[in-house]
């Protein structure tokens, strides 16, 4: 294919008249990436200009795309920013489109009124010449979309504006001898269809018929697509929209989905187990007495932008106040999101509500044709996966059965088609009753068995349960949905009695009968093809529950439950690949990257694999195989059990604790293990003895307030170990967690939270779990269709969840910390190293005997406790130059497909200031394809390769900072011998006397972007810095991405 350049302009705020254009303040800068102008609140990262160019790449193919970058980067920033301008350069592009059509429309209503008034002329023997002037308002145009709305106030909440392109952009509407495929057209039906992005050229002016009424063939207009940004929880959903509050596009429409857990507000429903169905049963009466929800007749008015500014809630809100802005109006929050979501360009959710597909029918979400960005999104194979999978119990599916037969005799509506869903879910039943005489055991008080698709579709059709018998009970449940409807509009006029004459079988009843239908209609879609992608098992278990369901003590009971496990998780995620605008996958551990594509089958041409923007300097990583006492460090299960091998990890924990200040992350495999180690622990004194040094804290297994509680009390340790106040020699605390845990996803350790994270072992899933099993086997069965070997698979889980808890270390550009992985198989196997996220796996060493980690460590330690740290001072005031443009060739980068057909990223070797950014003089240096090397500056013709007196070729760094720290070479001696006078003393003292000396020097323009971690700094360093009249020249630095 071939190769393919985009440009990227950048102008700074500070310079060129475009001060203050993204309403970031003096830093913000305008991009202009492929066409598209982007307004960014900072100076951005090479990173953070590589993932928006992949994304507005992307979104302007129709493709998908796979984004690394690790945590800290910018990368939802990048995500909002390049997203959203994509979207704004879309509408002032279909404005002009429509605007188009709107005028052939126009002009051919004309032609057809003129002509049929000659025509009605002529038949009466011709008229007065002044009849046949034609009046514009007596011809009827087609109404303006509801995706643009007028300028005068139609269509329902404010236009968006029509923003003033670059010339760049002009290119979208030149025609050219091979485009890509239309994006934007909504008529198409699949993206096989080939549509040009040309507007069609006017019609022919038509002939009229006198005796058949004029007909103008409609044209569709052109919408532009919502964007879905979706992540893992709500609290990420709330950093993210503060995110969005620092961008231009804060004013952007935007919604927030959230369940019923999150936004029901009426006081009856608080602590009611199921929620939902409680809901649902109270609108039902609400149609019938009235006595149901006060809150949900004020939905409607409440999901308005417009109003909602009323109550302080404006585009860009946060979830919790929404909420209470619905207490005060008395309005049902749930239900006016849904008004919301159909005006807003951007949606924020949970990416289980657009997965899940229970979950999407219920909230009436329609992504066609929109697109779909995924956040976090590490996790995106198990949760296609969950979303295929689902549990029919046995006690549910027999009341349900009583349900339908009670309806039945009580008279009813469809008598009889109750009576087939009773008599079907009566065999299925039995069926389950019969085959949990044959389970085999599991593990302690389980036992079971499962069958693949082929082998269940058998066994119930022996049972009577055929596709012929099911479709036909399916038409029957059908109809009792049906009357039901009818029943409650029924009910709206004529109250309870309708009610009492046809009652109706319950909500509950009505989702437990769907998801037996899920069963047969995942079994035979496709005419059975996919049969085989799923496992059902049943599983007979103990389980605790309240005798009624939903009051009184809780109970055990011996419970029979019939697993749906889909083992593909491409027939979950199908459902949205086929129909969207353009998928983006991005995480910032996404690393081994290969298996999502096997796995979601969906391709994905834009990959990215970025480097962090932290110095190699500040992260410390080392692997250790061997402890303090020279015992083996092998995590396995055997020897995980053997209790030297338990106090040898604490002895290693113990001196990480000694030797690093503050806060100290511990993740272990899974709580089983982290349980033996207290346990032992605490037996051997080694936990009074961590006790000494740090605040032990150990995550919780329990509910989400238990959890909160555990975090307080981490993070209060930690404020009081940066104080100089003396706590008892405790210098911080010590977080004992589990991989794939919550203290792993998501949350922030930023600074001093978390200067060391250790992992014990690898958190391998459990081997003897029947799901894994089932997976492993099935992977292995299917490699001819490209799915990953079933070892390969599981492994690629492991690392990917320990990625994961490893990016808990460095969070932003000035973070630095340490990470010990313990565990000697990643020294035996260099495989493994090569599973860590890129940031981390060039910077591991490895060690084979424990004491020189430990010289190692406390080297890294002191040289970061003695680095200055960073103020205002540190840089420069913004670039001075105006607009600089740079060429972004075809050359891939690493970890990505360089074979891609764009995979565009900066040269590797730019001239760069100290915090990492680019140093790069107008129109100084472009990118040659035909250069060998091509991340190597190619001087522009005209200029003498080699030429020394380039001097814009070099940069200097400033001069260290160190002998002005405040930091006498006394201090730095007793720090590297273990005798500092106090960690939060030196830190103290040293930011003091940093500030008095620079305050002087201190550039008033020079202000940071904010304190939140994905937003990076913003001031450049100079070129030059020159101190006691000499200057400091500094090396040329090479810095990959």
């Amino acid at each position: 294919m071939e190769s393919q350049m985009t440009q990227l302009t950048c102008a700074s705020s500070g310079a060129v008249g475009e001060s203050g254009a993204a309403g970031g303040g003096s830093n913000a800068t305008t991009y202009t990436i492929s066409g598209v102008k982007v307004e960014f609140p900072a100076k951005a990262y090479p990173s953070q200009i590589a993932m928006m160019n992949k994304v507005i790449q992307g979104l302007k193919q129709n493709k998908n795309c796979l984004l690394e970058s690790p945590t800290g980067s910018g990368k939802t920033l990048a995500l909002l920013c390049a997203s959203l301008a994509w979207q704004r350069h879309e509408y002032a592009r279909v404005a002009a489109i429509n605007a188009e059509i709107e005028a052939r429309q126009e002009e051919a209503a004309l032609l057809a009124a003129q002509e049929r008034r000659q025509a009605q002329q002529r038949n009466q023997g011709g008229g007065e010449s002044g009849k046949d002037a034609l009046k514009v308002e007596d011809v009827k145009v087609e109404e303006s979309s509801p995706y643009f709305p007028t300028q005068a106030g139609g269509g329902g909440g404010s236009a968006p504006p029509i923003y003033e392109l670059t010339d760049d952009s002009d290119d979208d509407f030149k025609p050219t001898s091979k485009r890509p495929k239309s994006i934007y057209n909504p008529i198409a039906s699949s993206k096989a269809e080939e549509v040009s992005t040309k507007p069609p050229p006017p019609p022919e002016s038509p002939k009229l018929d006198e005796h058949k009424p004029y007909f103008v063939p409609p044209e569709k207009k052109l919408t532009v697509p919502k964007i879905f940004f979706c992540t893992r929880t709500h609290k990420q959903i709330a950093q993210i929209t503060r995110e969005l509050r620092k961008t231009f596009y804060k004013s952007v429409r935007s919604a927030i989905l959230a369940s019923r857990e999150h936004t029901c507000i009426n006081p009856m429903l608080n602590g009611v187990p199921n929620k939902n169905e409680q809901c649902r049963e109270m609108l039902d009466n609400s149609a019938l007495s009235g006595d149901g929800c006060s809150y949900h007749n004020g939905a409607r008015k409440f999901g308005n932008f417009n109003y909602l500014e009323n109550y302080g809630v404006y585009p860009g809100y946060d979830l919790e106040d929404f909420v209470k802005a619905g207490r005060v109006a008395k309005a049902c929050p749930y239900y006016a999101t849904r008004f919301l979501m159909a005006n807003a360009d951007i949606i924020f959710c949970p990416y289980n509500y657009l997965i899940d597909p229970s979950i999407r029918n219920s909230m009436n979400i329609n992504f066609e044709n929109q697109v779909v960005i995924f956040d976090e999104a590490h996790n995106m194979e198990d949760a296609s996966r969950e979303a295929g999978s689902f549990i029919l119990k046995h006690h549910e599916m027999t009341k349900a059965m009583q349900d339908c037969e009670k309806v039945k005799s009580i008279g009813g509506a469809e008598p009889h088609a109750l009576a087939e869903i009773a008599s079907m879910l009566s065999t299925f039943c039995t069926w389950i009753d019969d085959q949990s005489k044959n389970l085999q055991d599991i593990s302690y008080n389980t036992s079971g068995k499962y069958w693949n698709g082929t082998e269940i579709i058998a066994a119930l059709q022996f049972s009577g349960l055929d596709e012929r018998s099911v479709k036909s009970t399916k038409a029957c449940f059908t109809a009792v949905l049906d009357q039901r409807e009818r029943d409650l509009e029924t009910a709206k006029e004529r109250g309870v009695r309708a009610r009492l004459e046809k009652p109706s079988i319950s909500v509950i009843s009505i989702s437990i009968i769907e998801n037996v239908f899920r069963l047969f209609e995942d079994m035979y879609k496709n005419n059975g093809c996919n049969r085989d992608d799923f496992r059902i098992a049943l599983i007979k278990s103990m389980e605790k529950r309240r005798r009624d369901g939903q009051s009184g003590p809780f109970m055990t009971f011996v419970t029979l439950s019939l697993n749906v496990w889909c083992l593909n998780p491409a027939l979950a995620f199908g459902e949205i690949r086929d129909v969207v605008h353009s998928i983006v996958l991005t995480s910032g551990t996404l690393s081994p990257m290969h298996s999502f594509e096997s796995e979601l089958g969906t391709p994905f041409p834009f990959k990215l694999e970025a480097s962090h923007v932290i110095d190699k300097n500040q992260v410390w990583a080392g692997v250790v195989g061997t402890g303090p006492s020279g015992v083996n460090l092998n995590g396995s299960y055997q020897s995980a059990q053997s209790l030297c091998y338990q106090d040898e990890v604490g002895n290693v924990v113990q001196y990480v604790c000694d030797t690093m200040p503050h806060g100290v992350l511990c993740f272990f495999p899974s709580y089983q293990m982290m349980g033996k180690m207290v346990d032992r622990w605490r037996l051997t004194m080694r936990y009074r003895q961590l006790e000494e040094k740090k605040l032990i804290v150990i995550e919780p297994r329990s509910g989400p307030g238990d959890f909160e509680v555990a975090m307080n009390e981490f993070y209060a340790s930690i404020k009081r170990s940066e104080s100089e106040e003396d706590d008892g020699g405790v210098t911080g605390a010590l977080f004992l967690a589990v991989c794939r845990g919550k203290v792993s996803e998501g949350l922030d350790f930023s600074d001093n939270n978390a200067r060391a994270v250790i992992c014990i072992g690898i958190p391998f899933p459990n081997f003897h779990d029947m799901q894994v099993k089932l997976k492993r086997d099935y992977n292995q069965a299917n490699v001819s269709r490209g799915l990953l070997p079933g070892g390969e698979w599981y492994d690629i889980q492991a690392f990917r969840a320990l990625n994961q808890a490893l990016g808990r270390c460095i969070r932003h550009r000035q973070d630095w910390g340490a990470i010990l992985l313990v565990d000697d198989r990643y020294i035996k196997n260099p495989r493994y190293i090569q599973s860590l996220s890129r940031w981390i796996r060039s910077s591991v060493q490895n060690f084979t005997t424990f004491f020189p980690l430990k010289n190692n460590m406390e080297c890294f330690r002191d040289e970061m406790l003695a680095r200055p740290i960073p103020t205002e001072s540190t840089f420069a005031p913004p670039s001075p130059y105006g607009t600089f443009t740079l060429s972004l060739m075809n050359v891939g980068i690493g970890g990505g497909d360089e074979n891609a057909s764009s995979s565009y990223l900066l040269p590797n070797n730019a001239p760069r200031y100290p915090d990492g950014r680019l140093h790069i003089e107008p129109s100084s240096y472009s990118v040659d394809e035909s250069s060998t090397d091509s991340t190597d500056f190619i001087p522009k013709r005209g200029t003498k390769a080699g030429n020394s007196n380039k001097s814009n070729r070099s940069f200097n760094p400033p001069v260290s900072q160190g002998r002005k720290s405040g930091i006498s070479q006394t201090q730095l001696q007793n720090v590297t011998a273990g005798k500092s006078p106090g960690i939060a003393a030196l830190f103290a003292k040293q930011f003091e006397s940093s500030r008095v000396h620079n305050s002087s020097n201190r550039n008033d323009s020079s202000g940071g972007g904010g304190d939140d971690d994905e937003l990076p700094d913003t001031r450049y360093s100079s070129s030059q810095d020159t101190q006691g009249g000499r200057n400091k020249r500094g090396r040329d630095k090479k810095i990959k991405l």
